[in-house]
């Protein structure tokens, strides 16, 4: 028997250079970079969360490369320049402590209602991602917040081994 080890991602590096060169997000709203003054914004391109005195921008990012009813646009808080990114791989600590929506994908880009769930705080996100990629048809899953709907970071299918 094979297993599939899921991968996390943050928003793709080369995506997001050419959105803050272009200077418009993903909605063609202008990028308007601000200073944070308290900290805690969830950085979607690094996944942690902002510090005071960091530039940052909320933007409308479309999580995939594909066109379809399923690819939507949705807000992201991103550094306004460039940052180290995310490459970890796994589920970042502080989303376990986040009631979280897990919407599966199929490969053909189809949201899998039947695998769709909340993931509540005292469940393990990791456990329950893992779950879903158990399903032979699931090719990414797009991790998000319950209350306000935005992306918290992509998971996608890694080495089969």
């Amino acid at each position: 028997m094979s297993t599939t080890t899921p991968v996390v991602v943050a928003l793709d590096p080369a995506r997001l250079a050419a959105l803050r060169a272009a200077g418009v997000d993903h909605g063609g709203n202008p990028i308007e970079p601000f200073t944070d003054g308290e900290g805690g914004w969830p950085l979607r391109c690094c996944l942690r969360d902002s510090t005071v005195g960091e530039r940052i921008a909320i933007v409308a990012w479309q999580p995939f490369t594909w066109t379809g009813v399923y690819a939507e646009i949705g807000p992201v808080v991103i550094h306004a320049g460039a940052c180290a990114g995310f490459s970890d791989g796994i589920v970042p600590p502080q989303f376990e402590d986040r009631r979280q929506l897990l919407r599966p994908y199929t490969a053909d880009h189809r949201i899998a209602y039947d695998h769709t769930r909340i993931v509540e705080v005292d469940e393990s996100l990791a456990d329950a991602i893992n779950a879903a990629f158990e399903h032979d048809d699931i090719q990414s899953v797009l991790v998000r917040n319950v209350l306000a709907g935005c992306l918290s970071f992509e998971v996608v299918r890694g080495v089969t081994q």
